[in-house]
């Protein structure tokens, strides 16, 4: 699946940075790249007083060009006069597509977009870029198909669609149930027959990793995987919470540090209870709902101090009718919470942590438009989140024709269908939704020569 991206056609953006920076791809006609090369290397040598005797700039070969070889003339001349610093300061403002591509032109390009500190770099400017819509796909085998998209102009009209970049295909030996919020670029799944089995995956890079078994008590003992970052010391931890379907039976869950290659789980104590949800860390806290065991309502919000590896507890009022399908989301660096009401007509829910301390919430419930019923029909959504401009993104479970999202404004109660393209292939596919999505070059090897912190073994395209 490498082909995938480095083979896709220049974009836009690709076609701007070759005009703007000098980029050459190999699909580039020979006199063309030869003429850009040219230009390029005149404009940096009368920058920098070189003559052009000195730039030794020779024509491209047509067997350089059959053999595949990356085109390298010219660009010792060119590019040793420009701070390495400012070439990964441009590199960093592209999607991760168009670096696939961009390995491909020369050896003096591959080894700046290999540098530990350019993906630490990239990762940074990822972060403070928009963040991605990530679509994972999970076919019978258990395949794991990724894709990912900004999101859409709000508002936008009827007719608005979306199409993906796609990313590499994790193959699996088993079909996995527990695939978990992504964090960092990294996302954490569990097997469904193998319950023990933990996998850190990368859908950039196309690495998988598996982590090493955990303990379980019983055939009966359940594992819940959780991703946590600890913005301090930038430390990315995996949780793993036990539970029984006999209560007050898992006290004991265990916590693993992915980094320097020293896989170890540590065994922490915690009173039982039975995760209900997906998590969501805001700063060094992570977050789920959970209930006393399995056939419990919600009754509580876990929280997990990242860092200190302490458990606390945010207890749930029964009145609060908060349920199993309860998203918890960061409102503006708050603890929310969505769901719907189960009565018709339905309605949503919003809550705010306002008071962590003392335990209170501000609950607001919204009316969906009349719209709703025209676009949304009978389809079933998963609510996935809420972005930043406030609107509330709703998702299908399952892909049956056509793929849409949906964005709901708490503001304005408008409603809005963005239809995904090119993923017709994958219907009748439960498909998994997530907001936050940051690209990320990083390998588990960056982490183990210790480049940084958290992850082991993979490759880069």
């Amino acid at each position: 699946m490498v082909r995938d991206i480095v083979d896709d056609p220049l974009d836009e953006d690709d076609i701007a940075l070759v005009k703007t920076y000098g980029l050459v791809p190999y699909s580039a006609p020979i006199k063309k790249v030869e003429k850009e090369i040219k230009e390029l290397t005149e404009k940096i040598n009368d920058l920098c007083g070189i003559k052009e005797s000195d730039t030794g700039l020779a024509p491209l070969s047509k067997q350089m060009m059959q053999e595949g070889q990356p085109l390298q003339v010219g660009y010792v001349s060119c590019f040793r006069y420009i701070p390495i610093d400012l070439l990964m300061d441009i590199f960093s403002r592209v999607p991760a597509k168009s670096i696939a591509r961009f390995r491909c032109v020369s050896k003096l390009w591959e080894s700046i977009l290999c540098r530990p500190d350019f993906k630490e770099l990239f990762m940074t400017m990822s972060s403070i870029r928009p963040p991605l819509l990530l679509f994972t796909f999970q076919d019978d085998d258990g395949n794991l198909f990724f894709f990912s998209s900004p999101h859409p102009q709000i508002p936008c009209n009827e007719n608005t669609s979306l199409v993906p970049t796609r990313y590499h295909v994790q193959h699996t030996t088993d079909s996995f149930s527990e695939i978990g919020s992504p964090l960092c670029g990294f996302i954490c799944r569990r097997g469904k027959r193998n319950l023990d089995t933990m996998v850190i995956c990368n859908p950039v890079t196309g690495e998988s990793v598996s982590l090493p078994k955990v303990e379980l008590k019983s055939i009966n003992t359940e594992t819940r995987p959780y991703l946590g970052y600890d913005p301090v010391r930038k430390q990315l931890k995996v949780l793993c919470i036990k539970s029984d379907d006999i209560p007050n039976t898992c006290d004991e869950h265990q916590v693993l540090t992915l980094e320097n290659g020293n896989h170890l789980w540590r065994t922490i104590q915690c009173k039982p209870h039975y995760p209900k949800s997906d998590g969501i860390c805001i700063d060094g806290i992570l977050y789920y709902t959970a209930g006393f065991d399995m056939r419990a309502r919600v009754s509580m919000v876990v929280c997990f101090d990242v860092r200190s590896e302490k458990f606390s507890f945010i207890n749930i009022h029964v009145f609060m009718l908060m349920n199993d399908s309860c998203t918890l989301i960061n409102y503006k660096g708050k603890l929310g919470a969505l769901q719907f009401t189960c009565l018709s007509p339905k309605r949503l829910r919003f809550w705010v942590l306002v008071n962590a301390e003392k335990n209170i919430w501000t609950k607001c419930i919204y009316a969906l438009p009349p719209l709703w019923n025209n676009l949304v029909q009978h389809t079933e959504l998963a609510i996935v989140g809420m972005t930043d401009g406030g609107e509330v993104v709703l998702s299908q479970y399952c892909l049956i024709y056509a793929f849409y999202i949906y964005y709901f404004n708490l503001e304005s109660k408008s409603l809005t269908r963005v239809q995904i393209q090119d993923v017709e292939m994958f219907k009748r596919t439960r498909v998994y939704t997530s907001l936050g999505y940051v690209e990320n070059f990083k390998l588990m090897t960056d982490y183990d020569r210790g480049f940084n912190t958290f992850s082991p073994q993979g490759r880069l395209f």
